[in-house]
Formats: C-alpha cells, sequence, structure tokens
C-alpha cells in the first residue's frame, strides 16, 4: 500500500508538472511578443519550433517544445521527468495540438447587413442564428409575431425595433435606442460594463467585405473562371425529370442567355449541376454575365460557387412557359481553401416558389445590393453567412436556420484560403486547444 501511494503522488507530480509547461507555452503565445510572431507570422510561422526547460519543483525537470505544422496552428510537447532513488526515474508525456483562428470580417456575424442608410426586416418570420451573432449597419425591425433567437449578440448602429407581438433572444442587443446585455457589448470587463456602455451601445459602424467580381486583376472571380474555362476545369450537367443527362458543358463562363438555355433544357423536374473540378492549382468558378431566373420547376445544385453580374431570382415565378412548380437550390462546400455560395453584384431573391423541400445551403450568400427571402414554405439552412446591404425576411413560419462558419465567409470573400492581394485580418488573441493527449 506503501508503494501505491507513493507510485501515485508521483504519477500526479509528473502529469501536473507536465500540464504546468503546456499552460506556460499557451502563456507565452497570448503574452510573449516573440513567440506571437513567430507563431502567427510568415515566413517563419510555416515551419517554426521552439524548447524551454522548467525545474518547477527540485529533483524534476519539466521540457516543453512547441513545432508548428502552419501558421498559428502547431503541437506542444511536454515532457516531466522526476529522479527516484536508486537512480530510477519517474516521466509523463503531454501532447496538445493549439490554434489561433483568423480574426472575422463580419463582426462573428452569419448575418451582416452592411448598408449605412435603407432598414433590414424581419416580419412573420422564424429565424435562428447559431454560433453567432447578427450584425446590422443601421436599423433592424422585427414584428408582426416573429421570433428571433440569436445565441450571440445583436449589433445595430442604428435602432433596434422590437413589435409586442414579437419576440428577440438574445446574449446581448446593442442598439442607438437599447443596450441590454448578459454578455457584454463589446465590453471587455463586465463588471465596468455601466462606465462602457455609451462606446459600446451602440457597436461602431463596420464595413461591408467587398468581393472583386470582375476586375482585370486575375484573382477577379470573372478571370478564374475563364481560367478555369482555358484549362478544362469546368464540367456542367443537366438531367431531365427521370435522371438521364440530357445536356453538358465544359464551360464556367456564361451570358445570361446561355445558362438560362440549360436551365430550359433539363426540363420541368430537371436538375443543372454545376460540379467541382481542379487541378490542384486552378478549380472550377461558375461566372454569369447577366442575372439567373430558376423557375419552371427546376433545380439547381452548385459544388463550390456561382457568381452573377445581376440580380438572381429563385423561385420568384412558378411559370415557364407551359412548366410551373416549386424550385430548388442546393450548394455544396468541396472543401477547405475552395469557395462555396451563391454571390452577385444586383440583388437575391429567394421566393414563394424557392423550395419543394428543406433547403441545404453550405458557402456564403451575398448581394451587394439586397438579399431578400419571402413566403418560404420549407426550413431553410445556411451554413457560412448571409452578407448585403440589407436584409429582408418575410413571412418564413418554417424557421431560417444560419450557423456561422467563418472560414465560408472568408473563402468566399477572397475567392479562396487567401486574400487576392490584401492582409490577412489578425488572429484571434484567444489560443484553442484542438486535441489534448497524455502518455506515459
Amino acid at each position: 500500500e506503501s508503494k501505491i501511494s507513493k507510485s501515485q503522488e508521483v504519477s500526479a507530480k509528473t502529469y501536473y508538472l507536465a500540464e504546468a509547461g503546456v499552460n506556460e507555452a499557451i502563456w507565452k503565445l497570448k503574452n510573449d511578443q516573440d513567440w506571437q510572431n513567430n507563431f502567427e507570422n510568415e515566413p517563419i510561422c510555416q515551419n517554426w519550433q521552439s524548447s524551454f526547460v522548467r525545474n518547477y519543483i527540485p529533483n524534476a525537470t519539466t521540457t516543453v517544445t512547441i513545432q508548428n505544422i502552419q501558421c498559428a496552428k502547431g503541437e506542444i510537447i511536454a515532457t516531466s521527468t522526476i529522479a527516484l532513488p536508486q537512480g530510477k526515474t519517474a516521466q509523463r508525456v503531454v501532447k496538445v495540438k493549439v490554434l489561433k483562428a483568423l480574426g472575422s470580417l463580419t463582426e462573428d456575424s452569419p448575418v451582416f447587413a452592411g448598408a449605412p442608410s435603407g432598414e433590414s426586416t424581419i416580419q412573420a418570420s422564424i429565424i435562428n442564428i447559431y454560433n453567432g451573432n447578427a450584425f446590422v449597419n443601421n436599423n433592424l425591425n422585427i414584428k408582426l409575431w416573429s421570433e428571433v433567437s440569436v445565441e450571440g449578440k445583436v449589433l445595430v448602429v442604428g435602432n433596434n425595433s422590437l413589435s409586442w407581438t414579437s419576440i428577440l433572444n438574445a446574449n446581448s442587443i446593442c442598439a442607438k435606442n437599447i443596450c441590454q446585455a448578459t454578455s457584454t457589448c463589446g465590453c471587455q470587463d463586465l463588471e465596468k460594463f455601466d462606465q462602457c456602455t455609451a462606446e459600446s451601445c451602440p457597436p461602431k459602424a463596420v464595413s461591408m467585405p467587398t468581393l472583386d467580381f470582375d476586375s482585370d486583376d486575375p484573382n477577379s472571380y470573372k478571370n478564374k473562371a475563364q481560367t478555369a474555362q482555358q484549362q478544362g476545369q469546368c464540367s456542367v450537367k443537366g438531367k431531365n425529370s427521370g435522371g438521364t443527362v440530357v445536356i453538358t458543358s465544359n464551360k464556367c463562363l456564361f451570358n445570361e442567355n446561355e445558362f438560362a438555355d440549360l436551365l430550359w433544357e433539363v426540363g420541368r423536374g430537371g436538375k443543372l449541376i454545376l460540379e467541382h473540378r481542379t487541378n490542384g492549382q486552378v478549380f472550377s468558378i461558375y461566372y454569369i454575365e447577366g442575372g439567373i431566373d430558376l423557375k419552371g420547376e427546376r433545380s439547381l445544385e452548385i459544388n463550390g460557387i456561382l457568381a452573377a453580374d445581376k440580380t438572381i431570382n429563385i423561385g420568384e415565378k412558378s411559370q415557364w412557359g407551359k412548366d410551373s412548380g416549386f424550385n430548388q437550390i442546393t450548394i455544396n462546400d468541396p472543401g477547405e481553401g475552395i469557395p462555396s455560395g451563391l454571390i452577385t453584384k444586383g440583388k437575391i431573391n429567394f421566393g414563394a416558389y424557392s423550395s419543394f423541400r428543406n433547403v441545404e445551403i453550405t458557402g456564403l450568400i451575398y448581394s451587394q445590393d439586397e438579399i431578400r427571402l419571402i413566403s418560404l414554405p420549407k426550413v431553410f439552412n445556411i451554413t457560412g453567412g448571409i452578407i448585403a446591404r440589407k436584409f429582408s425576411l418575410i413571412s418564413a413560419w418554417d424557421p431560417l436556420n444560419i450557423y456561422l462558419d467563418n472560414d465560408i465567409i472568408r473563402e468566399g470573400v477572397w475567392g479562396g484560403s487567401t486574400p487576392p492581394g490584401g492582409e490577412k485580418p489578425p488572429y484571434s488573441p484567444v489560443v484553442t486547444v484542438e486535441h489534448w493527449e497524455e502518455s506515459y
């Protein structure tokens, strides 16, 4: 029993000494300027490593190393050793993977309305915002028996108007006319919240992230679509209602009429599929010189991103010639570093004929003008984010569910994993522990 007790004592000491080494390394990533710079900043961050040795107690040594896997992501290994009688030693190893996430382009908001003029409206609708905030650069109106739930904050630069028939649940409501908080509205010290209310309510205005649609830069969406087409990375398939392929195309760049012809050819109940392809350097991006009108009971599946010059209508109309019915859109994310979504320089309208089953979108929905969702008949799920000058949700009794994914938002804004000619946003000061492993 004495030996078991001593063994347990030594085992506990080695573990906590190793844990102390890990915690000191994490502290250095947050507070040591040299460690911060080397962990985050190129080019050294790509393969940076460092180490230190500590003697936290007599007869014990803790060796700590950190090796970057990529910029702002690395593995910490802490090895503690205690000297025992008769030349014996006890050892414990703790391995921890840590990272710092890039800062958000939208104030961690999967709903971002960036217009300094014009109001955003939620009317007779249910909307749930998960893992993040709602940001409105002007006024937000919630009315007519609406139910709005936000896991984070409601940040309104103008006034937040809530009718007596509607419900708004959020951790904080930070606006020009109201400041209610169970967590801070940008104030870092909750105990001093009253002292900083004046500067945290309303929140500061934030510019809407801009996308390069069609500049002369090779990284613009239009030029990327042209390059993908030249390198054979485009694949469009049209299937009729029976699932038979009736049309194919190896183009990524279409004018408005050409894209409408593809939708027409699949017929009522048919589906147009924009596939994803890559050669490791260039991947398929689809671009429409004009607008898009999905109608006449067609489905559109986007594997990646679809960009347009003008207004995009999804189910605004039922009828197309003799064809009529609901219209379905699905957007899939091909993977890390590849943009996905539906983006336009014009408006995006989701109408009453936009779905005959639940909608699943994994990507960025972006409009340089307005995004309108009206009379949605089914549950509408978005993983990524919505960015527009202003936002309207009217008559959606099945919920609109929006899940924040900052990586998807950044990829959509940048056109990939890195910004096209600008600097990345700073990393978050928070060090996230991704994996913790103990070995003896």
